[in-house]
């Protein structure tokens, strides 16, 4: 179960990745468009899937620059010599906080994609996406 989440958020990840690029610059990441995976979409989810990425990856984009903020932060601490650890602990868990939020947003935007597919349409863009996957593992995931 946990492997599922994981790869569907993986998913809507690389779905708000690529809404925001353009095409040519795609392969960057190894996600393909939606478009690229469901062969009959109409102009209007075509355009509803869009709009929905772009938000979301406005959102996630917020939200990771957030994150690296409070990751430089540890990193200042970390180097320290002593006890940090009253210091440590807040950034810790504001940090935690932040992934989680970002997890959230990514499963969101995959229930708000699958509202606009149909049934078959969802089948085809699951197995696509695993295909796809097969071919371009990611990094520490094969």
């Amino acid at each position: 179960m946990k492997k599922i989440l994981i790869l569907t958020l993986t998913l809507a990840f690389g779905l708000s990745l690529s809404a925001q690029k353009p095409k040519e610059l795609r392969g960057e990441h190894k996600r393909p468009d939606i478009t690229q995976l469901v062969s009959n979409l109409t102009n209007t989810q075509k355009s509803k899937l869009e709009t929905l990425t772009k938000e979301s990856r406005q959102r996630v984009d917020k939200l990771r620059a957030q994150q690296k903020a409070v990751r430089d932060s540890i990193a200042l601490y970390m180097e320290r010599e002593g006890d940090q650890s009253k210091y440590l602990y807040p950034l810790f868990d504001r940090e935690a906080r932040l992934q989680a939020e970002i997890s959230r947003e990514m499963y969101s935007t995959k229930v708000r994609i699958d509202a606009v597919l149909t049934p078959d349409q969802r089948a085809e863009f699951q197995k696509a996406s695993k295909e796809h996957r097969k071919k371009h593992p990611r990094k520490g995931n094969k």
